[in-house]
C-alpha cells in the first residue's frame, strides 16, 4: 500500500502534494501498527514515525523542501540534495512496509517464528535507516530556512502587511454558506497606502495541499492580476496567509457585496416556477461569463480541476434592503476553491476521489481513488458542459431534498429511456421523496446503477438532447453537447488529440468556434 501512494513521488520532488503523499503514507503506517496487538518496541517506533509524517515536524519540513525545489532561486546543489533524500524516505518507507506485512498475519496477530528471525533484525534496520535519513534531513531543512529568511515571499501576507477586523460579535470572519470552503470578512491592506477593504478567504487544510502549492497558487493568481486589470471570473489575489492556518486571500470589487454560491442560487430557484422566473437573455449571459472564467484560467496555462456550481460564486451589489427581493438579475459570477489549480505539463499524482456528488461533473476516465488518465484542459471543458447544463435547466442535478442525496428527477428519467434504470426502480425512489422517507438499501442501489462513469457521461447527454432544445435553444443545445463530447475521438471539438497533446493554440481556437462564438451570438 506504501508503494502505491508514494508511486507519484518516483517521478521527482516536482510533483504537486509531494508532502500530502507522504503524510497520507504517514497515517497509513501509523494506523497499520496501531491495529497490531501488543506490538514490539521496533514496531511502536515505525509507528511514530508515520505519526511524524503524518500531522509533525517532518510534514512540514517536507512541505518546505517542497518550496525550495519549486524556486528558481534556490541553489542547483541544495534542489539536488533534496531530491536524493526524496527518493531516500520514499524507499524507506516502502521497505518498512514490506517488512512489517511479512510479521504479522490478517488479523494482526504477531509472527513469532518469523518476527524473531529474520523479521526483527531487519525491522530495526529499517528503522535506523530511517532515523539516519531524519538527522540528515534537519540538516537540508536548515539550510532552507536559512535561505527562506534571505528571500522573503512578497505574497505572504504577515501580520504587518494584512490583518482581518474583527466584527461587532467578536468574529473575525463568517462562512459565506454552513460549511463552506469561503468565509468572508473585512480587512485592512498595507501596500504602499492602508486601505480597508473587503475579501473572501479560502481556508485550506494542510492534510490536503502543502505551503508551496499554496505559494505557487497565489503567484499564479496574483501575476494573471498583474497582466490583466481585470481577468474574467478570477478574484484578485492579494497572496496567503500560513496562520491562523493556509488561507489565500482574494480582495473583492467594490459595491458587489452580495454573495452566494451557484449551486445555492440554483435550489433557491427551485420552486418559484419556471428557471426561477429569470429571463433566458441573463441565462445567456451568465453563461458566456462562465466559459469566459475557463478560458481565463487556460489562458496562464493552468487547469482549475474543480469546476461545479458548488465553486461558482455570483456576486452582486445589495441594492434592496429588502430580504426577500427577488432579483431577476445574477451578478457576476467567479471561480473558487483553487486548491488543486495546477500547469497543465506537470508531473500528475494520480490521485482522486470517491465522491458521486463531485463525480457528476467529472468526465469518467477521472472518476474514483485512481484515475485512468492525467488531467488536461478537455476536462475542465467537460466540467464546463456540465455546468451549462445545469443552467440550462435551472434545476439542481442532485436531489438533496427529504434528507435524499440522489441524482435529480430528470436525470433518473433520461437513464429509464437509455435503460440503464428501471421505470421500477425509479418509482421506488419517488414513492421514499413523496413519504419522505430514507430505505438505505433502495437509495444506495440507485445511486450505485446512475452514477457509473460511463454511464453518467451518456446520462448527461441524453438529459441535454431531450430537455436543453425546448429551453434553451438548438445553439446553446449544440455548445453544451460539445463540451461534454469533447474528449471523444470524434467529438465535440473535431480531435480529442488536441487535448492530450496539450496543443493550447488549437484548443482555445475550438473554444471560441464552439463556445464562446455561439453564446455571444445568443446574447448580441
Amino acid at each position: 500500500m506504501a508503494e502505491l501512494i508514494l508511486g507519484a513521488i518516483a517521478f521527482g520532488v516536482a510533483v504537486p502534494g509531494i508532502a500530502i503523499a507522504f503524510a497520507q503514507c504517514g497515517g497509513y503506517l501509523k494506523d497499520k501498527v496501531d491495529q497490531y496487538r501488543r506490538a514490539p518496541l521496533t514496531v511502536v517506533d515505525l509507528g511514530k514515525f508515520g505519526q511524524e509524517l503524518y500531522s509533525g515536524q517532518l510534514k512540514e519540513s517536507l512541505e518546505l523542501a517542497n518550496w525550495a525545489y519549486s524556486r528558481d532561486d534556490v541553489d542547483a546543489s541544495l534542489k539536488i540534495v533534496v531530491e536524493d533524500q526524496i527518493e531516500r524516505l520514499r524507499t524507506g518507507l516502502i521497505a518498512a512496509d514490506k517488512i512489517l506485512d511479512k510479521c504479522f498475519d490478517e488479523n494482526g496477530n504477531l509472527k513469532r517464528a518469523y518476527f524473531f528471525y529474520p523479521g526483527e533484525k531487519n525491522l530495526k534496520a529499517s528503522m535506523k535507516n530511517l532515523e539516519q535519513w531524519q538527522q540528515s534531513f534537519w540538516t537540508t531543512i536548515s539550510l532552507i530556512e536559512m535561505k527562506r529568511r534571505i528571500l522573503p515571499d512578497p505574497l505572504l501576507l504577515t501580520p504587518s502587511k494584512f490583518k482581518i477586523r474583527a466584527q461587532k460579535d467578536g468574529q473575525h470572519c463568517t462562512p459565506l454558506e454552513p460549511g463552506s470552503h469561503i468565509w468572508r470578512a473585512q480587512g485592512q491592506m498595507f501596500d504602499g497606502n492602508l486601505r480597508n477593504i473587503s475579501v473572501i478567504i479560502e481556508q485550506k487544510g494542510k492534510a490536503t495541499i502543502g505551503v508551496a502549492e499554496v505559494q505557487e497558487i497565489a503567484s499564479c493568481l496574483a501575476h494573471q492580476s498583474l497582466i490583466n486589470a481585470a481577468p474574467r471570473g478570477i478574484l484578485k489575489c492579494l497572496g496567503y496567509r500560513e496562520k491562523p492556518s493556509l488561507e489565500l486571500i482574494f480582495e473583492l470589487p467594490t459595491g458587489l457585496n452580495k454573495l452566494q454560491m451557484l449551486q445555492s442560487l440554483i435550489i433557491a430557484d427551485h420552486n418559484r416556477g419556471y428557471a426561477g422566473g429569470r429571463p433566458l437573455d441573463y441565462r445567456y449571459r451568465l453563461a458566456q461569463q462562465i466559459s469566459e472564467a475557463v478560458l481565463s484560467v487556460h489562458t496562464c496555462s493552468r487547469v482549475h480541476k474543480n469546476i461545479r456550481p458548488d465553486t461558482i460564486l455570483m456576486l452582486q451589489p445589495q441594492d434592496s434592503q429588502d430580504r426577500d427581493y427577488h432579483d431577476p438579475d445574477f451578478g457576476t459570477p467567479y471561480l473558487t476553491d483553487w486548491t488543486m489549480l495546477r500547469k497543465i505539463d506537470t508531473p500528475s499524482s494520480m490521485v482522486g476521489e470517491n465522491d458521486w456528488q463531485r463525480d457528476m461533473y467529472r468526465h469518467p476516465k477521472r472518476h474514483g481513488l485512481q484515475p485512468e488518465i492525467r488531467y488536461n484542459m478537455g476536462h475542465d471543458i467537460y466540467s464546463l458542459g456540465v455546468c451549462l447544463l445545469e443552467v440550462g435547466l435551472w434545476e439542481p442535478l442532485v436531489d438533496r431534498s427529504h434528507g435524499l442525496k440522489i441524482p435529480c428527477v430528470r436525470y433518473r428519467e433520461a437513464a429509464v429511456k437509455l435503460g440503464v434504470f428501471s421505470a421500477e426502480d425509479t418509482r421506488k425512489v419517488e414513492a421514499l421523496t413523496e413519504l419522505q422517507l430514507v430505505q438505505q438499501d433502495v437509495v444506495v442501489a440507485a445511486v450505485k446503477a446512475l452514477t457509473r462513469p460511463v454511464i453518467m457521461q451518456n446520462t448527461l447527454i441524453a438529459l441535454a438532447q431531450d430537455n436543453l432544445p425546448s429551453r434553451m435553444g438548438i445553439l446553446f443545445t449544440s455548445v453544451v453537447l460539445s463540451c461534454l463530447k469533447c474528449l471523444e475521438r470524434e467529438g465535440g471539438f473535431g480531435d480529442a488529440e488536441i487535448f492530450e497533446k496539450n496543443e493550447k493554440v488549437a484548443i482555445g481556437v475550438q473554444f471560441g468556434e464552439r463556445v464562446l462564438q455561439p453564446l455571444s451570438s445568443l446574447i448580441a
